[in-house]
């Protein structure tokens, strides 16, 4: 699953662009789309025409069976061409006259990871204290060993920055340390670190049961997101219960403006990846890897996969363990991955997909920004991306666009 980023060239939209597993597909706005397969950290092959009818690569191999998932893993909403929230301060007078009486006096915690959503969360939550009087309370949870030393290190320059304290935290070394020796790196469907993440947030809203909690979620960020958050946006709903959803209805190109005029795009997107994320997520493509951010300790890293590729995936060399990142899949996934690889890399007739270009196209929407028509309403954008989400389009536009 993956959220679509526009494809600008020359200060237009030419299309759309995702990543997710190891695939990435380029659309063009009529709905064409091209569908690629990393077979490498830097390299990926056209295999549109080869996929069945559910989107999925099947090939025989010497080996076996080869197997990926392309379409499945690239399931999105519509990208929406649009700014729904072109002017954030008025936006923060919309909120404070919808949920001004049931906040005032509250606190209100925002889980922050860095990334492009909950900047933009915490930009809008600042706006909004200028007219609802609330406490405002950040917290950061960093992962050690996994998660890259300077993602501490942006969070703490933002803190000083917007003049606000951020409740920066970690998870015990020690145990993190012990968990990665005893059960191999985090793994899809196995990510035993986010229970660190969650434990802290969960503790406050157990301390404090007036707390209000920020959910950064966006409507089109996920197809998940997009079938559950419609509901609360045709209902205009932002405050439920003890949950505040402020954002869910931004753009891309919304958060893309708003965290650029604040100065607060973090060093990874900068890298031309499209999400922030520990540096060893499982979760990230391929093409992700091939600029790793700096490590806290390498050498612990190196061992713990040496010792799952023992263990699990001896079945392959360690080089091509390491160099394809197998540890995101499960021993049982990533062997098919790798015979349908195998196959493929030997073609010569398919097209070839570069990292760097994909990278500069993620990297040219933080660079250059993305130019958007306005939208008098902000949950108008929900209905254009429903409505494209029905005719089966990959992007959302305006009718006078």
């Amino acid at each position: 699953m993956t959220e679509l980023y526009p494809v600008i060239e020359r200060g237009e939209l030419r299309g759309v662009i995702g990543s997710g597993g190891d695939a990435t597909k380029i659309c063009s706005t009529e709905g064409a789309c091209r569908y690629y397969l990393w077979v490498s950290k830097s390299r990926a092959l056209d295999v549109t025409g080869l996929l069945s009818r559910r989107g999925v690569l099947e090939v025989e191999a010497e080996r076996g069976r080869g197997f990926a998932p392309v379409k499945p893993w690239l399931a999105s909403p519509p990208y929406v061409h649009a700014r729904a929230v072109p002017d954030l301060d008025e936006y923060a007078r919309t909120l404070a006259r919808m949920v001004g009486r049931e906040l005032r006096g509250r606190t209100v915690l925002l889980g922050f990871s860095g990334g492009k959503d909950s900047v933009a969360a915490l930009l809008t939550l600042l706006k909004l204290q200028e007219y609802v009087s609330f406490r405002l309370r950040v917290m950061f949870i960093h992962i050690p060993f996994l998660e890259s030393p300077r993602s501490v290190e942006f969070v703490e320059k933002l803190s000083s920055r917007l003049g606000i304290q951020v409740d920066i935290r970690s998870a015990p070394r020690r145990d993190m340390k012990s968990l990665l020796k005893w059960k191999g790196m985090p793994r899809r469907g196995y990510r035993f670190c986010t229970v660190y993440k969650a434990k802290p947030m969960r503790e406050a809203r157990k301390k404090d049961p007036r707390l209000v909690e920020v959910i950064g979620d966006r409507l089109i960020e996920s197809p998940k997101r997009f079938e559950r958050l419609s509901k609360a946006a045709a209902s205009r709903v932002v405050l439920t219960g003890r949950k505040f959803r402020p954002t869910y209805m931004f753009t891309l190109p919304d958060i893309i403006a708003i965290v650029r005029k604040a100065g607060l795009v973090h060093p990874d997107y900068l890298d031309g990846v499209p999400r922030v994320a520990c540096a060893l997520c499982p979760y990230k493509a391929l093409h992700e890897f091939e600029n790793i951010p700096p490590l806290e300790d390498p050498g612990l890293i190196d061992l713990v996969l040496e010792k799952m590729w023992r263990r699990w995936y001896s079945w392959t060399s360690l080089e091509e363990f390491r160099e394809q990142h197998l540890w995101r899949f499960s021993a049982r996934d990533a062997k098919p991955l790798t015979y349908a690889k195998e196959i493929l890399g030997r073609r010569e007739d398919l097209e070839e997909l570069e990292a760097g270009s994909v990278a500069e196209i993620y990297r040219r929407a933080w660079l250059e920004g993305v130019r958007a028509p306005e939208l008098d309403d902000p949950w108008k954008a929900a209905e254009l991306a429903s409505r494209a989400q029905r005719a089966g389009l990959p992007v959302a536009l305006p009718e006078d666009y």
